[in-house]
């Protein structure tokens, strides 16, 4: 008996934060879920009548986690409603030096809402020449961005 009380609650549970969920995955944004609008840029007052369903800028759990993901490195340009962060060339060694642009498509918080791209630069006859990244790092960069924005989602989540 106590079992099927402990899974009607879990159940219960879930489908309560369901609302929550849906604006967070589909950008709509109710009563519950302001907080998740602060993040996101307005639609100018002008185009509001026009495109009420279109609003400017990114996830905003992806942009905090990209942020927070590129903290150790300067930041040469962001750009919160494109959804495009570019960092300065960071030396990492003697002679080597790294560069990344995170681009970040949509509202929605996927996978391929987000792609990394991660730039290296060696050292030789003292110029610097492009070189080839290893692939890894981007994919590793990408999914530390991913891990990042599930947290802040699930704090944010609790919070509630």
């Amino acid at each position: 008996m106590k079992k099927h009380i402990v899974w009607a609650v879990a159940v219960l549970v879930l489908l309560s934060g369901c609302s929550v969920l849906k604006s967070v995955w589909t950008g709509d944004v109710s009563d519950e879920g302001e907080s998740l609008q602060a993040a996101s840029l307005p639609v100018s007052e002008e185009k509001a009548d026009e495109e009420k369903d279109v609003r400017p800028g990114v996830n905003p759990y992806l942009w905090q986690a990209s942020l927070d993901s590129l903290a150790f490195m300067p930041l040469a340009s962001t750009d919160a409603q494109g959804g495009v962060i570019v960092t300065e060339w960071k030396t990492m060694s003697h002679n080597e030096q790294f560069k990344v642009v995170v681009n970040i498509y949509t509202q929605d918080l996927r996978a391929d809402s987000v792609k990394a791209e991660v730039y290296r630069r060696v050292l030789k006859n003292g110029l610097w020449i492009d070189d080839e990244a290893d692939g890894h790092l981007s994919d590793e960069l990408e999914k530390n961005i991913l891990i990042r924005a599930k947290q802040l989602y699930y704090n944010d989540v609790a919070a509630r």
